[in-house]
């Protein structure tokens, strides 16, 4: 995981990803995965797993690796490199375009345009109050179409990532699942993808969310309204708290660089995660180490 996006995560959920507490036993973890596999799937595991019982013999013979496919194996090692480099360019274009979205000169003209800098007999002053109604037409006429935006790069790539697997998949089913004993990884890879589709919808789900939180932070402190000799000087300090050391021209362009870090990293996230799962499920497993599941039971 990329530093950028670890100082995103702070930033935009103000959380860390250190979580201290008690391990849960390996009893709980497997209960839980039990819970998270999808009925039909989990009977036909279990059906598979009754053959190999029953005819231990047949388990023992044939090739060495089981549930080995090599071009299932070839395909991630060409695909998912291709795969995180066109998510690292789609969102340097995300980036590129909404710097210039938010380029002072436009800020000002959004924000002039809907009032929400007003001119007063002191000087310029952010007319936003404290509540829930203004913060909110504020984000709607300022980041909500980036925010849409990628959410939009994210969806584009959770589909790219669910076709792979649906090739993957092909090629694992047809090469390698031929008997039971075969057939019993890629039963249970797939009784967990309606469980892992779901919580990619969820991530998805909760970018606007983390956006809109981050976003209100700045307007819901109650403070009186500062006062600016200009237009464009009340323009750079909206949203100072996004941009404490006063780092870029205009404090959109702060949020913006942690919102799209964040994004950024979270879709890499995914496409890794997916890519190191099929790493461990397209290997296989050697037919020595049923064997030596078989030896420690009979010494049990």
């Amino acid at each position: 995981m990329e530093e950028s996006f670890r100082r995103a995560i702070r930033k935009m959920t103000g959380r860390s990803l250190l979580r201290l507490g008690v391990r849960e036993s390996r009893s709980k973890l497997e209960a839980t995965l039990a819970q998270n596999m999808a009925v039909n799937w989990s009977i036909a595991l279990f059906e598979h797993l009754d053959a190999v019982s029953n005819t231990p013999e047949t388990a023992m013979s044939g090739p060495e690796m089981i549930s080995y496919s090599p071009s299932a194996w070839r395909l991630i090692e060409t695909e998912f490199p291709k795969l995180l480099e066109d998510t690292r360019d789609k969102f340097e274009e995300f980036r590129l375009k909404w710097k210039q979205r938010f380029s002072t000169d436009e800020l000002h003209r959004i924000l002039l345009q809907g009032n929400w800098i007003q001119e007063t007999e002191n000087g310029w002053v952010l007319a936003v109050r404290n509540n829930k109604t203004e913060i909110g037409n504020l984000y709607l006429s300022t980041v909500h179409l980036m925010v849409g935006d990628a959410e939009k790069l994210f969806v584009m790539l959770s589909s790219r990532v669910l076709h792979l697997q649906d090739r993957f998949s092909k090629y694992w089913h047809e090469e390698s699942a031929v008997d039971a004993v075969s057939k019993v990884l890629p039963c249970l890879e797939a009784s967990f993808r309606k469980k892992e589709e779901s919580l990619i919808a969820e991530l998805r789900a909760t970018l606007a969310q983390v956006a809109k939180d981050r976003f209100a932070l700045p307007f819901s402190a109650r403070h009186k309204p500062r006062t600016y000799s200009s237009s464009y000087a009340c323009v750079r300090s909206v949203g100072r708290f996004w941009d404490p050391n006063s780092a870029y021209e205009n404090a959109f362009l702060a949020y913006l660089e942690d919102f799209c870090d964040y994004s950024v990293g979270l879709c890499l996230l995914i496409a890794e995660w997916y890519r190191d799962k099929w790493s461990l499920f397209l290997r296989g497993f050697s037919r020595g180490q049923l064997d030596l599941f078989g030896s420690l039971q009979k010494q049990e």
